[in-house]
């Protein structure tokens, strides 16, 4: 029998356990990433909006975690253009009541990609996010003569796993990795766990 393996955090992954199970697929939900916001002690100020600014979220969850700081902020522009990394960061924003482009390719080459984000399009841009990531839309946007503010309004914590249940030698696991960091995390358990025949396994 064969079991996908969701490693997303809590929320994310039983929403896709219950898709897969409307498909007739099983899965086993064991996060491997939670998600937690950062102490107002530990985060920097919220940043400034300028007319006409351009506002990236990187991810629904830091549409969950910052919107909150930053929502009256943007109200009060109606010049302020708002994107979202995906589909599912877009649908987030929506929900709050704010429309937001999003390009046909969900990462950072798609948002580089988009005209609004072209050399001479924009002055500020600020990109809500969480700690860490890739460095690649912040310094491109300045190399074209964007003024760039990077808030982290989140951070990924790896918590401890426990691999019992995947000792079943009779099932055939796939594994799902939305991520590098995922996969990394995955990867280093399996092998701190001694259970390199699950290397075997896709992913």
């Amino acid at each position: 029998m064969t079991t996908v393996v969701l490693t997303r955090p809590e929320a994310h992954s039983q929403r896709l356990a219950r898709a897969l199970s409307l498909q007739g697929f099983e899965s086993l939900v064991m996060p491997l990433m939670t998600v937690q916001p950062i102490a107002v002690s530990e985060r920097s100020p919220v940043p400034d909006l300028t007319d006409g600014a351009v506002c990236i979220f990187i991810s629904a969850n830091a549409v969950q975690h910052g919107l909150p700081h930053i929502a009256s902020a943007i109200a009060q522009r109606d010049s302020t253009v708002l994107i979202a990394v995906g589909q599912q960061t877009q649908s987030a924003l929506q929900a709050a009541g704010f429309a937001a482009m999003t390009p046909d390719q969900a990462d950072t080459e798609g948002l580089l990609a988009l005209p609004a984000l072209s050399a001479g399009a924009l002055e500020q841009a600020l990109i809500v996010k969480g700690e860490g990531g890739r460095a690649l839309l912040a310094s491109e946007l300045r190399r074209r003569g964007v003024a760039v503010t990077e808030w982290s309004c989140y951070r990924r914590c790896w918590p401890s796993v426990d691999l019992s249940p995947l000792s079943d030698a009779g099932r055939q696991w796939v594994f799902q990795a939305s991520s590098g960091e995922i996969l990394s995390r995955l990867v280093s358990l399996i092998s701190e766990a001694s259970r390199l025949d699950l290397l075997q396994h896709p992913v």
